[in-house]
């Protein structure tokens, strides 16, 4: 299929001002909405048998760089001398300080690992001391992890701490973009081209649910009790190379969803509709471009610019944001 054109030119993209009109609108709502969820926390907080939702000592958050709160150009700012601590302002950051209200005083314990796929969680980098990588991926160092890892994956490390610890609840877990991602990149040629099949497309999402149902049932295993959230993901690439990326996502999400099913008491988080809501309306994804702007950071300058080295497909403060409000209103309401 045909590269689209102009990607980073295009005439009908919302101006910086149109963007900064949007974010203002978004952040009204935000804040709206993380008023209401505080409320309704507060009001659950004193009812009896309130709610199914389960708050323990430890909050445990597992998966790849949006668990870790990851920003690129921070990254690039503090590299070679990367401080943890200082990635503070990820979704998981945020789902905590909601949990502090439900149970002031617990421990976070973020095992969140940039660049992970669901086969590197399982088995590890495959060189000792460094997560993440895959056939194509980056290895990450333990040293700049939030919790450095006792075990020769992120998986292990979960599961010994689980047996340690008797009174972990939440668990939560984001996985499978960088599975996506490297498949994109190897196999179908993006994000210059789109050349794979559809069964191919089956195929690795078939492979990563599958791994992330594994992942899910080791869980549970470990922690029977535990309330477990599988955050699903959202398209950074509306109309690159093509259109069709917000169906492509949600096909990965179906079949994260199909994962988070087949594990008892595991419930799905599904970003998709309000960082891509064209998919919704069945609009152009170039109607996404509003929210991406706001909620990512691959609108250097205001304008979206996938071609832009400073273009980062990670959240924004204000993305990280909306992310945690969609794992708040699941956690509250399953």
């Amino acid at each position: 299929m045909p590269v689209a054109e102009g990607v980073a030119g295009v005439t009908d993209r919302p101006t910086k001002e149109d963007s900064m009109s949007v974010l203002d609108r978004i952040n009204a709502r935000l804040l709206g909405c993380v008023l209401v969820i505080c409320l309704s926390g507060a009001a659950l907080i004193g009812a009896p048998a309130a709610s199914a939702f389960r708050v323990g000592s430890t909050y445990l958050a597992l998966g790849d760089s949006l668990a870790y709160g990851f920003h690129e150009k921070q990254f690039k700012e503090e590299f070679p001398n990367v401080k943890p601590e200082t990635f503070d302002e990820g979704y998981v950051n945020d789902f905590a300080g909601l949990l502090q209200i439900f149970r002031p005083g617990i421990t976070l314990i973020n095992d969140g690992c940039p660049g992970e796929t669901t086969e590197t969680m399982i088995h590890g980098s495959g060189i000792p001391g460094f997560c993440a990588g895959g056939p194509t991926g980056t290895p990450f160092p333990y040293i700049w992890l939030h919790h450095p890892y006792n075990a020769s994956s992120q998986l292990a490390d979960a599961l010994a701490m689980l047996h340690e610890r008797a009174n972990v609840s939440p668990i939560t877990l984001d996985i499978g973009a960088n599975d996506a991602l490297q498949f994109l990149a190897s196999t179908c040629g993006f994000p210059t081209a789109d050349r794979c099949t559809e069964a191919q497309f089956i195929a690795e999402y078939t492979k990563i649910g599958e791994n992330t149902a594994y992942i899910l049932s080791a869980l549970r295993g470990a922690a029977p009790h535990a309330q477990i959230i599988l955050l699903g993901l959202y398209n950074p690439y509306p109309g690159v190379p093509t259109e069709g990326g917000d169906k492509l996502t949600a096909g990965l999400n179906e079949a994260l969803e199909k994962a988070a099913a087949a594990v008892p008491g595991v419930s799905f988080a599904n970003p998709e509709p309000l960082f891509n809501p064209s998919i919704i309306f069945g609009l152009p994804e170039t109607d996404d471009y509003p929210t991406i702007c706001a909620f990512t950071a691959m609108c250097p300058g205001g304008s979206f610019n996938p071609t832009s080295p400073e273009a980062d497909i990670h959240p924004t403060k204000l993305g990280y944001e909306v992310l945690a409000g969609v794992v708040a209103f699941d956690f509250l309401t399953h």
